[in-house]
Parts: C-alpha cells; sequence; structure tokens
C-alpha cells in the first residue's frame, strides 16, 4: 500500500523536512522551515517501509475516528528514519512505564479482601503452628 500511494501523482509531493523527537514528530516545508505537522509519538499506531526502501509510511490517530496516513519518499534509504521514529516510541514507551511504576508506588494499598483473610488462615492454622513448634522445641 505504501508503495501504490508513493508512486501515485508525485507531482502533489511537496518537499519536507522531518524533526523525530522523544515526543514528537515535526514535518516542516524543506524551503522555509515552515511547520507543516506535528505529530504526538504516543498517537503513532503503524509505521512501516515500503517494499522499496526508500518509501516510509505512518499512520497517527488524530482523533475520535479519524487516523492520518503519512507517507515518505527519500533520495536515500528511510531505513534510518523508520528506526529513529521506532526509538522515540520505545523511549515513550519506557516514560509510561516509569510512570506506572511510580504512581503504583504512591497509591495507598488496598484493604485486603476476604481472599487475603484466607490465605492468612490457611498459613496460620493451628496444625501449621504445632508442627512449627514441635520442630523448635
Amino acid at each position: 500500500a505504501i508503495d501504490r500511494l508513493a508512486n501515485s501523482n508525485q507531482c502533489n509531493w511537496e518537499s519536507v523536512t522531518m524533526e523525530i523527537h522523544v515526543s514528537t514528530i515535526n514535518l516542516m516545508k524543506t524551503a522555509d522551515r515552515t511547520l507543516l505537522a506535528e505529530h504526538r509519538v504516543r498517537f503513532v499506531s503503524f509505521m512501516a517501509l515500503g517494499q522499496h526502501e526508500n518509501h516510509l509510511g505512518y499512520i497517527v490517530h488524530g482523533g475520535p475516528k479519524i487516523w492520518y496516513c503519512h507517507v515518505y519518499q527519500s533520495d536515500g534509504s528511510c531505513a534510518d528514519m523508520a528506526r529513529a521514529i521506532q526509538n522515540a516510541c520505545n523511549a515513550r514507551y519506557k516514560l509510561l512505564l516509569a510512570k506506572q511504576e511510580e504512581t503504583k508506588k504512591v497509591q495507598k494499598p488496598e484493604t485486603p479482601g476476604i481472599f487475603s483473610f484466607f490465605k492468612k488462615l490457611k498459613r496460620k492454622s493451628p496444625e501449621t503452628e504445632r508442627r512449627t513448634l514441635a520442630t523448635k522445641g
């Protein structure tokens, strides 16, 4: 699909510069550096190289039931761009995991339910305690 899109209507393509950061992908006109689009890395849902490695495409979630597909053609290989986007996605994922761990530490522990009560009873049954005391004494 990427190659089919890349080969259609190439006269309408605009020359852009892509800046890839940990949290955003910025697309700017190459001529005057005007910002055309800014995509949050967290909303990139799919990315792939085309059959020819000079084609790259990714899909960004733009809102409720809105998805944007962007296809790029480069004079050279797009593999480095794909790796940079992948690294940004991995970095965002690691930040998300770190925040979740931090949130778990801050949250109060839940009150024990009936199952934890029975587990404690099972662990400290009189038979177990007697066996423990007999082996100690």
